[in-house]
């Protein structure tokens, strides 16, 4: 009678495993997401990075005149302005096609450490190559670069750096205080990309000290004051241009880069 043989399963030899397609599968899934995530992160990083140190931006600021008298004294402290343009698309509001939602100019008095926030109207008369236009005209028209020195001379006053936004930024940057160069990226990647500016990294950082400084309550608010604009017809009678304009003697006055004669 012949002997019947064993069979014996082979170790060496790999068994198929029924789940091996779908373990596969979530593999592939876990790495794609991955991939995503540094993707993503990098765009944004390097989005954030782009968005300093424009250059159009610091072109503009280059062309800003002096703080003029008025029949005043020009104040001898040192004043640096902050102007933010508040917009509806960030990407437009380089060369035009952009909204102007609203306008403000941080005038930061550095010998003293305070600080007044300008609210200037966004129909605020400016004049761009010879042109009468208002502000949001112009920013709708040519880009956020193209007001930056017509807005200094309208109000008078200095502008060092710009900041276009999307929303307001100013708790934004008070929040960045004591964050270092290093750790901004990944610390305010979201904020970054919101904005354009001409500033570096090391100029946002030195703001925010300076808002922080100045306290939660620190930035006073001020409406630029503001006066129907008129010329005068053939029969001497003031006549409206139909512009409104900055009262820069009132407005230099306070926010202190101009000083009363008296006393």
């Amino acid at each position: 009678m012949a002997k019947q043989r064993e069979r014996f399963e082979r170790t060496d030899v790999p068994r198929d495993n029924p789940h091996r397609n779908l373990i596969a599968g979530i593999v592939l899934v876990v790495v794609f997401v991955a991939c995503g995530i540094v993707v993503s992160t990098a765009w944004k990083r390097a989005q954030a990075q782009s968005h300093l140190g424009d250059s159009s931006l610091s072109s503009s600021v280059s062309k800003t005149s002096s703080v003029s008298d008025l029949g005043y004294t020009v104040s001898s402290d040192t004043f640096m302005g902050i102007l933010l343009l508040t917009t509806d698309n960030l990407d437009a509001s380089e060369t035009g096609g952009a909204n102007l939602s609203s306008a403000e100019l941080l005038v930061y008095d550095e010998t003293v450490a305070t600080g007044k926030l300008v609210s200037i109207p966004t129909d605020t008369k400016v004049s761009y190559n010879g042109q009468d236009t208002t502000l949001a005209e112009l920013f709708n028209s040519t880009g956020a670069a193209a007001c930056v020195s017509p807005l200094s001379t309208a109000a008078n006053l200095p502008v060092t750096h710009v900041i276009v936004s999307t929303s307001a930024v100013w708790d934004e940057v008070r929040s960045l205080a004591g964050v270092g160069v290093n750790s901004l990226i990944s610390r305010a990647t979201e904020f970054l990309s919101s904005i354009r500016t001409d500033m570096s990294s090391q100029e946002i950082l030195d703001l925010a000290e300076k808002v922080q400084s100045a306290g939660t309550d620190g930035l006073s608010k001020v409406d630029a004051p503001m006066v129907d604009e008129t010329t005068t017809d053939e029969s001497g009678n003031a006549v409206s241009t139909g512009y409104r304009v900055i009262d820069q003697a009132s407005l230099g006055l306070a926010v202190g880069t101009l000083v009363s004669n008296e006393g």
